[in-house]
């Protein structure tokens, strides 16, 4: 099975996934408050600190490693289990402070039920990794989509009830849970609880290259968060909460999933020695096509998106959102770092590196807390624009391109872009941007820019069109492939 086939099953995965936490996000939103999100928000920004000391990355040195033997794998699974312990034992530990912290103590209740996740993700690591480095993503999207609507389905009847922000996270249990029956089924020929700690230097020393790169990033991103809930207030992390959710959503369903697929592609590649230059290529021109439309479509009609679909309370966080999706539009430009980093070996580089962005990135979202919500928001445009600066010659040089390939993609993105956002940003501008701007004209205007997206594809020729029709051709026989 191809790459272009796991694409496909990822895909249909995370438009799933999209629909059903889309969907849930919308219902959740009219149940609960910015202040009820904000008491979840500053509990999983805690939480997130203290899970640095599980962003050992293990997953991808089980997908990485040319030869994964008996050894190997039970001193993986070793080292993942004592962590999983000990973070669930940190996040109890702690649970009592980050009540205290800001005097709330429903911060302690969802504390003392996410310490359970650790433990739960510990039982399925050896069937989930292994079938990721099998490339059998088939099983693993349908167990992501099953997972996600437990999550999704448990939280909204949770909310509905009553339980207020408590709903979040037994919808996050409720997933675990059935994602580890469904991994312990699926891959139960992985599924092994021997220890043994033979090659723990190996698994140590990358790990510890993985903590500096997740875990700093983490940290500054958690840290940026309960910075936010301090000096602004719980309302406005609610509402920061809510923006960087929705710019998640976009992100997750389209750049991740690509980026989970090729991970293995690439690390075969690079295990045969294979240049990675013209699989990077045409990747950065697929993802720029598919991201910068919509996260430049997100920023333009973020206002009337918002009161619409969430309500009025809260259209305060419309800003926030247009800061955050022009910031994504600047990361797509180097896409896959993290990934390209793992495969070339190069991990110890890459955390050098990211502890100055991260420090960099926290110092401008500090500074933008001092005066308001969109100026911290807009802190992460900064911190993209220092990101491109700091990676792109590691990125050239692992993928053996120059600056000068890809400025013809850009070049067809960015007018792609422009064509396709070009009806909602006239109507929007015809409105004075407001929240208010009648959906009657927004919304056609935002369809036509649709099919102006698709038409420019199929006339440039442009590899994400050559693709999607090469695999509709295969279904349909009256569709033609571009050549």
């Amino acid at each position: 099975m191809s790459y272009k086939r796991h694409l496909a099953w990822m895909g249909l995965s995370q438009a799933c996934f999209f629909g059903v936490q889309f969907a849930g996000s919308v219902i959740v939103a009219r149940l609960l408050t910015p202040y009820d999100m904000g008491v979840y928000a500053i509990a999983m920004a805690i939480v997130g600190v203290l899970s640095l000391l599980q962003a050992f990355g293990l997953n991808g040195f089980i997908v990485r490693e040319p030869e994964l033997d008996l050894h190997v794998r039970r001193s993986v699974f070793t080292i993942n289990l004592l962590l999983s312990i000990a973070l669930a034992a940190l996040i109890a530990g702690f649970s009592p402070l980050g009540g205290r912290l800001l005097h709330e103590d429903g911060v302690r209740r969802v504390m003392l039920l996410l310490a359970v996740l650790p433990l739960l993700g510990a039982l399925e690591f050896l069937p989930a990794t292994q079938m990721e480095r099998a490339a059998d993503f088939k099983a693993i999207a349908l167990i992501n989509t099953g997972r996600n609507v437990t999550s999704q389905v448990v939280m909204v009847w949770l909310a509905f009830t009553g339980f207020s922000f408590m709903s979040l996270a037994y919808g996050q249990i409720a997933g675990a849970l059935f994602s580890v029956i469904a991994y312990t089924l699926a891959g139960r020929r992985h599924v092994s609880f021997q220890m043994g700690l033979r090659d723990w230097r190996r698994v140590f020393s990358f790990g510890l290259n993985m903590l500096a790169i997740s875990g700093v990033n983490a940290i500054a991103g958690r840290l940026s968060e309960a910075l936010l809930g301090r000096l602004i207030g719980l309302n406005a992390l609610g509402l920061y909460s809510r923006a960087s959710n929705l710019n998640n959503l976009v992100w997750d369903n389209i750049h991740l999933v690509i980026g989970r697929v090729v991970f293995v592609d690439l690390a075969a590649q690079k295990r045969s020695g294979a240049s990675l230059r013209a699989t990077y290529l045409t990747l950065v021109e697929v993802l720029t096509a598919l991201l910068w439309p919509a996260f430049a479509g997100l920023a333009i009609v973020s206002g009337p998106f918002i009161r619409l679909v969430y309500g009025q309370r809260w259209v305060a966080a419309a800003h926030p959102l247009a800061m955050l999706s022009i910031a994504a539009i600047l990361l797509v430009a180097i896409s896959m770092t993290w990934e390209l980093f793992v495969v070339s070996g190069e991990t110890a580089k890459q955390a050098r590196l990211e502890i100055v962005r991260a420090g960099a990135g926290l110092i401008m979202f500090a500074t933008g807390c001092l005066f308001n919500l969109t100026a911290a928001a807009a802190g992460r445009i900064g911190e993209a624009v220092f990101s491109i600066w700091l990676y792109r010659p590691h990125l050239d040089r692992m993928t053996q391109t120059h600056t000068r390939d890809f400025v013809a993609p850009y070049v067809r993105s960015a007018a792609l872009t422009v064509l396709t956002v070009a009806p909602a940003a006239i109507v929007m501008g015809l409105h004075g941007g407001s929240e208010y701007t009648p959906l009657p004209l927004l919304g056609p205007a935002i369809g036509l820019g649709g099919v102006m997206w698709m038409l420019t594809l199929y006339r440039m020729r442009h590899p994400l069109a050559v693709e999607v029709l090469k695999l509709a051709a295969k279904r349909v026989s009256w569709i033609k492939p571009l050549r």
